[in-house]
């Protein structure tokens, strides 16, 4: 385990609504004073960044990372997802954007299009290609239509609707206020508070996201740890500036020489449903699950159970089939000095402890993640 803290630059992207967004958080906004702005309750600030669309900008993000996350091969702990110097983001304010996330000696360059997308690896020199069509983009949306995500989808035609409908859903474990103002990238902003209810059995203290007053686009993405007045994680812009970008940002070419792969999005989707239909043993993934995950809980104590693959390099030792030890890794070594030891009706397993929550990994191949501590990974992993 090893915090890290990286200064991410997002030179402007268009955090898509949403989740995008919660990634480009920033440090610290600095010495400004918090900005005077109309009063707005937490429905109407959702509802409101919910209704706006991105405008065409560019940004400059950081960075600060002290979950002290480990990785661990063949499973989805993974530090490296967050070790990054630096991120630029671009958005022309309709439906193309383009982010370049910078590595030490490498640099990761998705672009997307109406109509495709495209994701470049220098360090492999790789380049992934997927195209799509209207069919592919009908199939899409039916998909969504028939799980609890496609059902708030379509309430976003309703801002307001599914602005009260999320908040509704949140509050039975949360309590979410507008809590002030900030300035973030030089911009007013809300900052929109969630905390979880006293019964929670989490490790989490509270979620704030600055949201901009002008675009709606959310600025910063803070999370606080129990017992914690710094934030354990921290993503946002620190430079934000809204105008129109040059188009030549959302065209791609493939570098000389790079590997290319094209695939249409209806494709991936029929492949993602066949691995989830045998990683579930069955012709579907059961209700509950999604491509093979379940989660044992609600709210802030939600745990999520998965299995590592088998052939995966650095698997559990127990899910591995004989003679496959392979990747020069030795796995339990690593877990010894990551992790401690756990046992339950589950069987046994090691435990990795981060900032917010923790890891079991199971003997059997099973691994159980949240933002809680140990003993309610061992009692999920008991109900299985």
């Amino acid at each position: 385990m090893r915090p890290s803290t990286k200064a991410l630059i997002a030179a402007g992207t268009g955090i898509a609504a949403g989740i995008a967004g919660l990634a480009l958080t920033a440090l610290p906004a600095g010495a400004d004073d918090d900005p005077v702005l109309p009063a707005i309750d937490a429905e109407q600030l959702v509802a409101s960044a919910l209704e706006a669309r991105p405008p065409a900008f560019a940004g400059v993000a950081e960075v600060q990372n002290e979950l002290g996350l480990p990785s661990v091969p063949g499973t989805p702990i993974d530090a490296e997802l967050l070790d990054f110097d630096a991120v630029r983001v671009f958005h022309d304010g309709e439906e193309s954007a383009r982010v370049q996330v910078e590595r030490q000696s490498s640099e990761l360059t998705f672009v997307k299009t109406p109509d495709e997308a495209w994701a470049y690896d220098s360090q492999e020199n790789t380049v992934q290609h997927v195209t799509w069509d209207e069919a592919d983009l009908a199939a899409a949306r039916e998909h969504a239509g028939g799980s609890a995500a496609g059902e708030m989808t379509n309430g976003l035609a309703d801002p307001s609707q599914a602005a009260t409908e999320i908040i509704e859903r949140l509050r039975p474990t949360s309590d979410i206020v507008v809590d002030g103002t900030a300035r973030v990238a030089g911009r007013a902003a809300y900052e929109l508070v969630l905390t979880p209810k006293p019964a929670e059995k989490t490790l989490l203290r509270e979620v704030t996201v600055a949201i901009d007053e002008e675009t709606r686009v959310p600025l910063r993405f803070d999370v606080f740890a129990n017992g914690s007045s710094d934030p354990v994680l921290s993503l946002g812009f620190v430079e934000f500036e809204v105008g129109a970008q040059d188009a030549d940002l959302f065209e791609f070419t493939p570098p000389e020489g790079a590997e290319v792969e094209t695939t249409e999005a209806g494709d991936l989707a029929g492949a993602a449903g066949e691995r989830a239909g045998a990683e579930s043993g069955a012709e579907g993934t059961e209700p509950g699950t999604e491509q093979g995950l379940t989660t044992v809980g609600d709210g802030w104590d939600t745990v999520v159970i998965g299995a590592a693959p088998a052939d995966a390099p650095g698997a559990p030792a127990g899910a591995l089939p004989e003679g496959s030890a392979e990747s020069g890794q030795d796995l339990d070594g690593l877990l010894g000095q990551i992790g401690e030891p756990v046992s339950g009706e589950f069987g046994s397993g090691t435990h990795v402890p981060f900032a917010v929550g923790g890891v079991i990994i199971a003997d059997d191949g099973r691994i159980a993640a949240g933002a809680v501590p140990q003993q309610v990974l061992v009692d999920a992993l008991g109900t299985e």
